[in-house]
Formats: C-alpha cells, sequence, structure tokens
C-alpha cells in the first residue's frame, strides 16, 4: 500500500512539473508570435503604397502612416454622429495644411458628379504640420 501512495505522490509532482513547463512553453509561445506580428498599414494607405514598400517599412514608419489616417485630423462634436472617421481619405487633405495652424476644410463628396457638388456641408479641422511633426516624434 505504501507503495501505491507514494507512486501517486511522484506522479503528481511530474504531473505538477509538466504542467508548469508547458504552461511557460505556451506564453513563451504567445508572447513571442504577439511581438512578431507587424503592425498593419491602415487600409486607406494601402492603395499609396506597393506590397515591398509596405515590407520595407519600419514598425516606427508604419505607426506614423497610421497616425496620419487615423488621428491627423478632428471631426467637430457636432458632426461626431455623421461622419464615419475611417471613410475619410486624409491624402485627400494633407497638402492643405498649414506650417503653425489647424485648418478648416470641408469634406469631398466622392459621388459628386459636378465640381459645384464636390463638396459637402460637413468639414474637419486638419491638424498643422507643426502638430504632425511634434505626433510623430512621439511615436516609437
Amino acid at each position: 500500500m505504501p507503495e501505491i501512495i507514494r507512486g501517486i505522490i511522484v506522479f503528481i509532482r511530474h504531473y505538477h512539473t509538466m504542467k508548469k513547463s508547458i504552461f511557460i512553453i505556451l506564453l513563451t509561445f504567445t508572447i513571442s508570435s504577439i511581438y512578431a506580428q507587424k503592425t498593419q498599414l491602415d487600409q486607406r494607405a494601402l492603395q499609396k503604397y506597393s506590397q515591398e514598400q509596405i515590407q520595407k517599412m519600419p514598425e516606427r514608419k508604419i505607426r506614423q502612416i497610421n497616425f496620419l489616417y487615423q488621428h491627423s485630423f478632428i471631426i467637430p462634436t457636432e458632426f461626431k454622429d455623421k461622419i464615419n472617421a475611417t471613410s475619410i481619405d486624409i491624402s485627400n487633405y494633407s497638402k492643405m495644411r498649414l506650417v503653425d495652424q489647424q485648418v478648416k476644410v470641408n469634406l469631398i463628396n466622392p459621388k459628386a458628379s459636378r465640381e459645384s457638388e464636390s463638396t459637402t456641408d460637413y468639414y474637419i479641422y486638419l491638424l498643422s504640420i507643426d502638430e504632425l511633426k511634434q505626433a510623430y516624434k512621439n511615436i516609437k
């Protein structure tokens, strides 16, 4: 009888050690796969770069481009529920930026058939070039 109990104790000790080892291996694999994943480029920017250019981009550059497309403009409060931020192609507006102040720009109507209908009554504020430069510096 003591042999059976001793065998059970040995099995339990090995079982717990094995569980810990498996847990550590899985945790290490998960962490390494998270860090190995490259930041995805914003969908709106994908058409501006070739696949080769994107693959060669450093992580920091991708995060800066994502900032440009996702956070380089301000939607006024009254339009928060009317403007979908992910539908704004900021590349259409960036040339309008001013160096040291934000600028108000009317959104382009992509469905307009005539020049007179090309803008909407909705607008956004573009961050200034100086604000963008500072934001880019802060991105690691």
